[in-house]
Formats: C-alpha cells, sequence, structure tokens
C-alpha cells in the first residue's frame, strides 16, 4: 500500500489513497476476532472492538475494525463496507468500518 503521513485522523480519503475503488474487496476471515481493552499493561475480559480480514488485488492484507460484532460472509465472498475510513500512520494504516457486506 502506498503510505502517506496525515495527522487529521480517520478518513475516508485514506482509505482510498490505500485501496483501488474500482477494485472488489474480498473477505479472508470465517469470524471476527475480538480486541480487548487493557489496563495497566494487561488484557482484560471486556471486549471493545472486533477485527477481521480484507484482501483486495494489487493491496496487502488488512484487517478491519469494527465497534461491535459483524457477522462476516463466507470466505473470499466479495464485500463493500458501511462507513469506511482509514487512518495513516508513518508505516501503517489503520482501517474501521461500522458494518460489511456482501456484494451478490
Amino acid at each position: 500500500m502506498k503510505r502517506k503521513i496525515r495527522s487529521n485522523g480517520y478518513t475516508e480519503e485514506a482509505v482510498w489513497e490505500n485501496l483501488n475503488q474500482n477494485l472488489p474487496i474480498y473477505c479472508l476471515s470465517d469470524s471476527v476476532i475480538p480486541q480487548y481493552a487493557w489496563e495497566d499493561g494487561k488484557p482484560t475480559d471486556k471486549i471493545v472492538a472486533y477485527k477481521a480480514g480484507f484482501t483486495q488485488e494489487g493491496a496487502e492484507y488488512f484487517q478491519v475494525k469494527f465497534p461491535k460484532e459483524v457477522k462476516l460472509p463466507k470466505y473470499l465472498s466479495m464485500v463493500t463496507f458501511d462507513n469506511i475510513t482509514a487512518y495513516q500512520t508513518r508505516y501503517d494504516v489503520y482501517f474501521k468500518a461500522d458494518g460489511v457486506k456482501e456484494v451478490k
């Protein structure tokens, strides 16, 4: 993925700087992975988000974080996202979305 440094938080523009808007995105996960809160350097039992893996031709594997548990389509299904945004750091891109849907 090409990366540009931005300091204005999560934006939709950052998504399409790193992915091709004209190519399909495929689901690589069959279940979401819970993300736990940390306190005093240790994980707690509190789930704060869920992540799943996706890919696109010409792009690296990437994960998308969801605020609540989502039902993923079957493996290798073509998908779209609800309100996807991305945050770029010097070396990484972090994606988050409200939901995911299979493209039929």
